[in-house]
């Protein structure tokens, strides 16, 4: 994810669209020099390219809107991760009898570790990339052994917990209560997962990307044949440059329509994960507490 104050490029943002510019200008130019064959017939009034530019900005505007709260949902679900793992450990740690030593100190720190390995898993999986990448390190032998077995590593730890959590409770440990409350704190973390995996599996209607996109040509070509002849060239790279407005506008709502792909506007779920580690880490009184991921050229992972 950029940060607030990265700075872009202006190369960067071309290459976001520059297949789209250099068939624009191809067919801008093509279409300039037939206009000057065929004025008298291709000739027509600004009022259509003004009513096409203005209908595209509308569904423009639409589809950028659905895009980001798309994203914004992606986030605000992985803020919830955030809080939950936090609630996780420190419940474990008020109802655990002793958890400072024995068996009590041994789950709390299985459990905080395994939480950890969860959100790196969630984060790998959901990017598509080897769940197995950040979080092996905070499983034990058997329990990679153990998740191996399913094809959806991250609810396969989730199950681990539970699992966990209910022989803890048949080792007396913590009181029914806590039970359900700890069980409560897993079933929250399922439901971000969902969540998020519903964000992911739910493709934006490749239908309509397709329609807006030929509707931005459609109105490159009205506006080729509206604009006056007698302003000369100039009508080509005016037609290029209000075509690149609407191509960038759409680009940009493709990009924040998927929040997982590890794009530039990606969420930064790995460095949210190492947050999540950290503060798991500190609560557990664990000495061994990375630092937060810095980000590079203004990129958070």
């Amino acid at each position: 994810m950029f940060l607030k104050d990265s700075n872009y490029s202006f190369w960067f943002v071309l290459r976001l669209f520059r297949k789209e510019m250099l068939i624009m200008s191809a067919v801008t130019v093509a279409l300039s020099i037939l206009d000057n064959f065929i004025t008298a017939y291709a000739n027509f009034s600004m009022s259509v390219p003004a009513l096409l530019g203005t209908a595209l900005s509308l569904i423009l505007a639409f589809r950028t809107s659905q895009a980001y709260d798309r994203w914004w949902e992606a986030r605000k679900i992985w803020g919830e991760i955030i809080n939950d793992s936090r609630s996780l450990v420190r419940a474990a740690q008020g109802y655990v009898r002793n958890h400072e030593e024995g068996e009590g100190k041994e789950f709390v720190e299985r459990l905080a570790r395994r939480q950890i390995a969860w959100c790196y898993a969630l984060g790998s999986t959901l990017r598509k990339q080897d769940a197995f990448i950040l979080s092996s390190d905070f499983l034990s032998k058997e329990e990679r052994a153990d998740v191996k077995k399913f094809k959806n590593i991250p609810n396969a730890i989730l199950l681990d917990h539970s699992l966990h959590i209910k022989d803890g409770a048949h080792r007396g440990l913590y009181n029914e209560f806590g039970h359900l409350r700890l069980d409560e704190i897993v079933m929250r973390l399922t439901d971000s997962m969902g969540k998020c995996e519903r964000i992911k599996n739910t493709v934006f209607p490749t239908p309509y990307t397709r329609i807006v996109h030929f509707i931005i040509y459609v109105f490159a070509v009205s506006l080729i044949f509206g604009i006056q002849d007698d302003i000369g060239i100039v009508e080509i790279p005016v037609t290029i440059i209000i075509s690149m407005v609407f191509f960038a506008l759409e680009r940009i709502a493709i990009i924040l329509q998927d929040p997982f792909e590890n794009n530039p506007s990606d969420i930064p779920v790995t460095a949210i994960a190492r947050n999540i580690e950290i503060d798991l880490k500190q609560m557990i009184g664990d000495s061994h507490v990375p630092q937060p991921i810095n980000p590079v050229r203004n990129y958070l992972m």
